[in-house]
């Protein structure tokens, strides 16, 4: 299945071979066209999303596809497999920002001599098993014009819970675990409770999204429904594309489950 969504695109190629699995990522990431032609020997849905990114821009990135199908084992390595050097990642956690650097490591002789290049922290540590896991995200900075390609499983199931969820007050990076666009509560599957606040990045600025009351233009104004409502106070629900990820600050107790099975 091919979705066209914006400029992101994803491609999923269904029941191939478990042995294949890696081959067939490391083939996408390389930018090869796969095949659906193998024989059927499991039901795994492997595929990728391509992610067009601008030299010196942010972008808010999300893992919509999983390494190994468990969705706990991905890093910013296995996740950002090709980085362009001095790539950034900046991952939320919950106070400020760990950042991770694609760049040189140096050895420790006077002077230094670069020998290697990695995901490096703030430190300077090698950090390219910082976990990056399907219900987050992160903020990107490329270092060139480049596209990020995602590659890896699509997680399937039912109520699935995103465990990257905050407390309420709290805010925090989410995306959804599957890899499919749509409207945040009508297509995946969140369900707000009164005074949710949802920011989407777009274009170096947030889009703000409240679910709250409807007024009626009465003197006095007298609520009659509850909706997401945009900074102009007009009903629009906050849609979110594959890949990409979103804040969310939530007023009540909330948690995100979603369902999702490839047909």
């Amino acid at each position: 299945m091919i979705f066209g969504l914006h400029t992101v695109t994803i491609k999923l190629s269904l029941n191939m071979r478990t042995k294949t699995l890696l081959l067939a990522v490391a083939a996408i990431a390389a930018g090869l066209a796969t095949s659906s032609a193998d024989p059927v020997y499991s039901q795994n849905v492997v595929g990728y999303v391509n992610l067009p990114m601008t030299n010196g821009v942010f972008s808010v990135v999300a893992p919509t596809l999983d390494l190994d199908g468990t969705g706990i084992n991905n890093t910013v390595a296995s996740l950002f497999p090709n980085p362009a050097y001095n790539d950034k990642v900046y991952v939320f956690n919950g106070a400020g920002y760990d950042v991770l650097n694609y760049t040189a490591q140096y050895t420790l002789s006077h002077p230094p001599v670069p020998y290697a290049t990695n995901w490096l922290n703030a430190l300077n540590a090698v950090a390219a098993n910082y976990p990056i896991n399907p219900g987050v995200s992160v903020f990107y900075l490329p270092a060139t014009n480049e596209t990020a390609t995602i590659a890896g499983v699509v997680l399937q199931g039912t109520n699935l819970v995103n465990t990257y969820f905050p407390a309420a007050g709290n805010f925090q990076l989410l995306s959804s675990i599957f890899p499919i666009a749509g409207g945040l509560t009508s297509v995946l599957g969140y369900q707000p409770t009164y005074g949710d606040i949802v920011y989407i990045f777009d274009n170096g600025q947030y889009d703000m999204y409240t679910y709250t009351a409807q007024y009626t233009l009465s003197h006095p104004p007298v609520p009659y429904a509850t909706n997401w409502l945009n900074a102009l106070n007009a009903v629009q629900e906050p849609v979110i594309n594959v890949g990409q990820g979103f804040w969310i600050k939530p007023a009540g107790s909330s948690s995100w489950s979603q369902n999702f099975t490839v047909q």
